[in-house]
């Protein structure tokens, strides 16, 4: 067969695997008729691909196959490299032939000089009357040393590998070693006051030293542990010896050889013996922490031993490399360019830690100015003897510890002293603090509050031996409180709050009307001071039931290259009349105004942008506004009616929910009514508590006694809710409850979820059955709250009541707001919700409810709380409730005494303990 004929049969065998050739033998004589057919069927051909990769130091062995039915081959290679060939043929011809090699070694021990590729190497098989060819490539590569690491921690040691044919037998692991070393101490500044001798137990690891192909010879490969700790890099204008030399921010997670780890310890060898194939050798300083490793033919795992020492300093997670150097014997790569091999090692520490935390357990507080309030440092993990910590100002407090806030603790005798150090005597795991607010502290010209931020002076403790490190907890924040008492906003002769937000700068915006001037809307603007201004907002006077309502965002955009922040607030309110005051005619409509916060006036001020009425020939009136972060429209939810353009009435009154757009007309921006939707059901009213714009369309809750919009009707009254996103777009409304009574005060959209509260004489939970949840109600003795939460698609997933003890009194909720990753709920009891055994008055009550999903009798007291107010003989309610940045919660509160009605913001911390 001629060359070519054997090119056309070797593409065909290319296609199995190289060792199924000669098994594939009578597939091949058909697959031969499709080539030249006018050659001899008897003629050779060689059967095998043999592999494209070789290493150094590794046998490269290939066992070919030949086919000639009446002849013997003789067998040559043509264009091989120095170190393959083929076995001696001589006097043992047969059909196939071995074909052998070890790069860098055979044919001359080339070493490195045999690394690259050999093109068209050919194996020729000859009868003597005509070749068969077998034609390939090889490309010898380095033969790769690597490290495979786990992070290390300290007291900690490994498990032994199991034993396998390549690998080396482990090192002993099963005991501990010990290692002499130094240490400084300082005094309280830092500088070194003495060099002490130390030694601690040892705990063995292992680095895990690979080499990708087994060689035929012995492999020797050097070591060692490389840290970037440097003694005299220190903390700027601080020289060296100092404690923010070795422990400075230039060391920080900076491992010290000798002190944090070493290859084998000062006194280790006794029940550490080293194996034989690995050998320790001193670095500058004297440690045994580099070395050289054997790995004897065959073998392509073994293990370099290291001993982590276990300190008492309190360290960070700490570093160091450890890299292979040099191959001191045979043929290996250092990485595939045989330029070196680093790993990075990770230490972490085992010291015991401590977190700081209120006394209920929680870490966010709030503090008023001149008040002090005990808190709790807790120690966790294994010790031996008394450990220590020094409490300090975080790098993200706002205040300074010692001039704008003081911590004490407790000295010999028990009193309260200014100090930060507490120590924790063996067996004792709770140690008391206190902060305190001085009483001439003041936050300047500053709007928002300031906080503290404690946790643990982690730059004086590192490197001094038994200080406790800090939990891998939040640090303890308490928000310091100017407000320190309460503050009257409005009462029923002059100014009557109805809705409230929070804006800019803490800034508490309360929408109302005073009844001094007209029933006319104002808006109040108290500041975390208690500082207050008013303006007014139309001359319309709002109608009966159409108390404004108000929305408050903060937008970030881009202005050409600019980055811009807006802060902008929306009032809503039904009136009668047009704006100036004039009769409206048209029964009550809606009127919105748009106002910006105006850095340009002097002072600052929010001015007008715009204002619209709209509305139906019916009355309209809208009950939540608010307006959309992202692109900055109003969206207002509310009842009507009547009949709003392109939608139908469904009979009595209906839900409607609008968006309104601004947009620009010449130098002039303008209002306009984007798309308003009207959702109901016949013959019955639809009750609108509240919406949304941080769903993916506006959002719109409510309750009906009817089907709505075609829904399944489930009690006597349900709740409902449903997003639009244009004038068109399909409504799905999502109609909810029990077959009860599911009077809604309030909703929301928040922790991902749809919330609603309100009252009913029911007790509520959620059932799971076959992968669905169901909301499930049980009949009560009185009245009670409810919250209840469900996707924005309808499904429910939580379901909360709200009852007093004995199921005798009337629990009502007015408010919901997101608080912490919670939920909080407020309103008003007539007997004991919390703590008021014999009360038969109207008292405020706020509660917190943990949605965490493992949260039962066990959640801490922070985060699930009840929390009932008296109010010195009067009555009252919380009617709005907002969350001042997680710090603290913010309360309308409608007190009525005799015939007198007062409205008041209390402030409370998250843990409901009251700020006034």
């Amino acid at each position: 067969m001629r060359a070519d004929s054997l090119s056309c049969l070797s593409c065909i065998l290319r296609r199995f695997p190289r060792g199924g050739c000669i098994a594939l033998l009578s597939l091949i004589l058909v697959v031969i008729g499709g080539c030249k057919t006018e050659q001899d069927a008897e003629d050779p051909y060689i059967l095998g691909t043999p592999p494209d990769d070789a290493y150094l130091g590794v046998e490269y062995a290939y066992n070919f196959g030949a086919f000639d039915s009446d002849d013997i081959l003789d067998y040559s290679l043509t264009n091989a490299p120095s170190w393959l060939a083929l076995e001696d043929t001589s006097n043992k011809a047969r059909q196939g032939v071995i074909m052998r090699g070890v790069p860098g070694l055979t044919g001359g021990s080339r070493g490195r000089d045999d690394l690259g590729t050999t093109e068209n190497i050919t194996l020729v098989g000859n009868d003597g009357r005509a070749a068969g060819t077998q034609p390939f490539d090889i490309e010898v590569q380095e033969n790769v040393l690597s490290l495979a690491i786990d992070d290390f921690i300290e007291g900690e040691a490994f498990e032994a590998p199991e034993e396998r044919d390549n690998r080396c037998e482990a090192p002993e692991i099963g005991e501990i070693g010990r290692q002499t070393y130094e240490v400084n101490e300082y005094d309280d500044d830092g500088a070194v006051v003495k060099t002490v001798q130390r030694t601690s137990d040892t705990y063995p690891v292992l680095v895990r030293v690979l080499l990708d192909q087994p060689s035929v010879t012995r492999v020797e490969v050097a070591f060692e542990l490389d840290s970037s700790f440097n003694p005299q890099r220190c903390d700027e204008d601080i020289d060296p010896p100092h404690q923010r030399c070795e422990n400075g921010a230039a060391n920080d997670n900076e491992a010290i050889i000798g002190k944090d780890i070493v290859g084998l310890g000062t006194q280790s060898e006794p029940t550490l013996p080293v194996p034989s194939y690995l050998q320790y050798q001193p670095d500058d300083d004297g440690f045994l922490s580099k070395g050289v490793i054997t790995l004897e033919p065959g073998i392509t795992e073994c293990y370099i031993r290291l001993e982590v020492i276990e300190d008492t300093e309190a360290e960070p997670l700490e570093t160091l490399n450890i890299r292979l150097t040099e191959v001191r014997s045979g043929l290996a790569g250092l990485g595939s360019s045989n330029s070196g091999v680093r790993e990075l090692l990770r230490i972490a520490d085992n010291e015991p830690t401590v977190r700081l935390e209120t006394l209920a357990g929680g870490t966010r507080d709030a503090l008023n100015v001149g008040a002090v309030r005990e808190y709790v440092a807790l120690i966790s993990g294994e010790r031996a003897g008394a450990y220590s910590v020094k409490l300090g100002e975080d790098d993200e407090s706002d205040v300074i510890l010692g001039e704008e806030f003081l911590v004490e603790v407790r000295n010999a005798d028990g009193d309260w002293v200014e100090g930060d150090l507490l120590t924790f005597a063996e067996g004792i795991e709770e140690m008391r603090f206190r902060i305190r607010i001085p009483d001439d502290y003041t936050n300047g010209q500053l709007e928002n509050d300031r906080f503290i931020l404690l946790g643990l002076d982690e730059r004086y403790q590192s490197g001094r031996e038994n200080f406790a490190a800090s939990a891998d907890a939040d640090k303890l924040r308490v928000n310091i409180n100017e407000l320190t008492s309460s503050l009257e906003v409005g009462n029923s002769t002059s100014f009557i709050p109805t809705d409230t937000a929070f804006g800019h700068n803490g800034r508490l915006f309360i929408a109302g009307y005073r009844v001094d001037d007209g029933d006319r809307p104002w808006v109040r603007i108290v500041t975390q001071k208690g500082e207050v201004t008013q303006q007014p907002l139309s001359e319309a006077a709002i109608a009966q039931g159409g108390e404004p309502v108000i929305g408050f965002v903060e937008r970030n955009f881009k202005e050409g290259d600019d980055d811009v922040t807006r802060y902008e607030f929306v009032v809503s309110f039904g009136s009668e009349q047009a704006p100036d005051g004039a009769p409206g005619g048209n029964g009550v409509d809606v009127h919105t105004l748009l106002y910006f916060f105006d850095t340009a006036q002097n002072p600052d001020s929010y001015v007008p942008v715009w204002s619209i009425v709209t509305g139906t020939p019916g009355d309209d009136i809208p009950r939540w506004t608010g307006i959309d972060e992202d692109g900055g429209y109003v969206v207002n939810a509310g009842e009507s009616n009547g009949q709003w353009p392109n939608e139908t009435a469904a009979g009595g009154v209906d839900s409607f929910l609008q968006r309104i757009d601004t947009t620009v007309d010449g130098n002039s921006v303008v209002p306009v009514v984007a798309w308003t939707r009207q959702v109901g059901s016949a013959g019955h009213d639809e009750s609108v508590v509240g919406g949304s714009t941080s769903t993916s369309s506006p959002l719109l809750i409510g309750d009906s006694s009817g089907a709505v919009r075609g829904q399944s009707q489930l009690g006597g009254k349900d709740a409902f809710f449903f997003l639009a996103s244009s004038a068109d777009s399909t409504i799905n409304v999502r109609q909810r409850g029990t077959a009860g009574n599911e009077n809604l005060s309030d909703g929301i959209y928040g922790t991902n979820n749809v919330w609603l509260v309100g009252q009913s004489t029911g007790n509520y939970s959620v059932e799971s059955g076959d992968g669905n949840r169901s909301l499930k109600r049980r009949q009560i003795n009185s009245q009670a709250g409810f919250a209840l939460s469900y996707t924005a698609l309808g499904d429910v997933t939580r379901a909360f009541t709200f009852n007093d003890t004995d199921d005798t009194s009337t629990e009502s909720l007015r408010a919901v707001r997101t608080y912490d990753r919670d939920i909080l709920v407020a309103g008003s009891t007539n007997g004991n919700f919390s703590e008021s055994e014999g009360n038969s008055q109207i008292h405020p009550i706020l509660a917190r409810i943990s949605l965490e999903e493992n949260s039962d009798d066990g959640t801490d007291s922070s985060r699930e709380w009840r929390a009932q107010l008296s109010l010195d003989g009067a009555e009252g309610e919380i009617e709005r409730l907002e969350n001042y940045r997680d710090d603290e919660i913010t309360a309308l509160v409608k007190i009525v005494s005799g015939t007198s009605e007062t409205w008041e913001v209390r402030l409370f911390t998250g843990e409901g303990l009251p700020l006034h």
